[in-house]
């Protein structure tokens, strides 16, 4: 009998893609759309491994199948996943790093130049009758900016590379990664205190840990001076949301962009109302090739662990020794 995959909270078109190559490699892959962990534990047939792409997936869930060998994610955030805890228990868990670095350091570009050139604003003025350069108050070039960067793995980098572009003046935050190391990039090597402080534009590209939940909050908020730009293509988590309300405004932050929230969609709607908030709906990753290639990575994943080859993408190798 052909082992069990289940691919659980999907939001895709389809998953055809994955059942062809998860099939090919001698498994059944069973699609549950389901909308939590509870739900999942009671549709879910004893499964070798657990395809997720919003489920959420920790040691309850892992406890509730013997047989569980692998957890794969369709993303490159790993956070719906308590990673210690599959690592305790010999489960490797996987991701798809690389589908959309394009498209995500793109769409960060987008949000910094509809904030800082006031794209949005004009175009409701225009809309709404008006014709007036300055209708969006007052518009500084982008080169005399400085750019603050939090986080500096893959989609911080691609965005450090298109903001060369602008001339602009880069710092960066990230305890993992030397100040040499960054200097090859052409960013300054900064504490986050003083990225805050210094920065006139700040764009988050953190993932979302317990080290990382609310890093922008009250007291970050506090530390930078009126009228940044801050932009979020990562997890709303990272930013305390009522915390970014109260800077909003109080014009710590004069213009937000962001694509992500702390709830998606958004349950408390105060902050969206702002005009000068600019919101996307988490899709920053978006394109019919990044959704290609998501597919297939994450198909390929399970299959080359399937045929007993480790994959590329592991998150915890730890949990394979």
């Amino acid at each position: 009998m052909a082992e069990n995959v289940v691919l659980t909270g999907t939001v895709l078109p389809n998953s055809e893609v994955e059942r062809g190559i998860v099939e090919d490699a001698g498994a059944n892959l069973t699609i549950i759309n389901v909308s939590s962990k509870e739900e999942l534990i009671e549709s879910a047939a004893n499964p070798v491994g657990i395809m997720t792409i919003e489920t959420k997936i920790d040691e309850s869930v892992m406890d509730a199948f013997p047989n569980l060998e692998f957890v794969s994610v369709h993303g490159i955030g790993v956070d719906m996943v308590d990673v210690d805890a599959a690592t305790d228990r010999g489960i490797p868990v996987f991701n798809t790093p690389h589908y959309c670095l394009e498209e995500v350091a793109t769409h960060t570009l987008s949000l910094i130049l509809a904030c800082e050139r006031r794209i949005c604003q004009y175009n409701s003025d225009v809309k709404s009758g008006g014709w007036e350069y300055d209708s969006a108050g007052t518009v500084t070039r982008l080169s005399t900016k400085t750019v603050g960067v939090v986080g500096l793995g893959d989609i911080g980098l691609e965005v450090i590379k298109r903001l060369h572009g602008f001339d602009v003046d880069i710092v960066g935050y990230d305890p993992y990664v030397s100040a040499e190391d960054m200097s090859q990039h052409g960013v300054e090597k900064t504490d986050f205190a003083s990225l805050c402080e210094n920065s006139d534009i700040i764009t988050v590209h953190t993932p979302l840990t317990e080290a990382t939940r609310n890093l922008l909050d009250a007291s970050a908020f506090e530390t930078m001076g009126s009228g940044v730009t801050l932009v979020n293509a990562a997890r709303g988590g990272i930013i305390d949301q009522a915390a970014l309300y109260e800077a909003v405004e109080n014009g710590t932050v004069a213009y937000a962009g962001l694509d992500v929230l702390e709830s998606e969609p958004p349950e408390d709607e105060r902050l969206i109302e702002f005009d000068n908030v600019v919101v996307t709906p988490h899709a920053a990753w978006y394109s019919a090739d990044a959704l290609a290639e998501l597919q297939r990575t994450a198909g390929e994943n399970v299959a080359e662990f399937l045929s007993g080859t480790v994959p590329e993408y592991v998150v915890n190798r730890s949990a394979l020794e």
